[in-house]
């Protein structure tokens, strides 16, 4: 390996490190509470370090929201690969909407909490309107494949499935955000999804 490529590796494996301390403290401490020393620390580095990988704590935030969606865009798209009827794979796209929420927490809280929590305007006022953009592809690159199912399910009209859309995609986001901690969280669940299904059968029989 020549000294190049040896320190481009070196190099990538820091900033990795450095998303992982992000990751964690944004996770563990809030937006707010979040800031470049304290990642620094996390990641255990010299602030001035830090700042030749990433300019600012929201360029860090970013970047891990954009991670996010791309763990949840590849496992919509290995989902709905499957050629299962409409309202089956509408059930796996689902499940894996809940398993992503469960099995990263953190880039769940990232890409639908984290910033909304502390801001009444959101993050979008925050941030460049080019990196707006740049996260509102992606979260519309996930929502276009589980439109595509909808689609197939009977939503021919594109206003009723995008309202469709917007309803599923709301009504999980919100019951995970109020009864993912709660003992009884995994009934409720349940029963949004037994609710989401309900709704596309009549539709596919209609």
């Amino acid at each position: 390996m020549g000294t190049r490529e040896r320190r481009r590796r070196e190099a990538e494996s820091r900033r990795q490190e450095i998303l992982d301390a992000a990751r964690k403290v944004f996770f563990e401490s809030g937006y707010g509470g979040a800031s470049m020393p304290r990642i620094a620390e996390a990641a255990e580095l010299a602030p001035g370090t830090l700042y030749l990988y990433f300019p600012s704590k929201e360029a860090l935030y970013v970047e891990l929201l954009l991670e996010g969606y791309d763990i949840l865009l590849d496992r919509l798209k290995a989902a709905a690969k499957r050629p299962d009827p409409p309202l089956a794979l509408a059930g796996r796209l689902v499940d894996v909407f809940l398993k992503f929420a469960k099995t990263h927490p953190e880039y769940y809280d990232i890409i639908f909490f984290l910033v909304h929590r502390e801001r009444s305007g959101g993050w979008e006022g925050s941030f460049p309107a080019d990196v707006v953009r740049r996260a509102r592809a992606k979260e519309a690159l996930c929502k276009d494949i589980v439109a595509g199912v909808l689609e197939r399910a009977g939503y021919a009209d594109p206003a009723a499935r995008a309202a469709t859309l917007d309803a599923v995609w709301s009504m999980l986001s919100g019951v995970i955000f109020h009864f993912g901690a709660d003992p009884d969280g995994e009934r409720v669940v349940r029963r949004a999804k037994e609710l989401i299904l309900a709704e596309l059968s009549v539709r596919s029989r209609t």
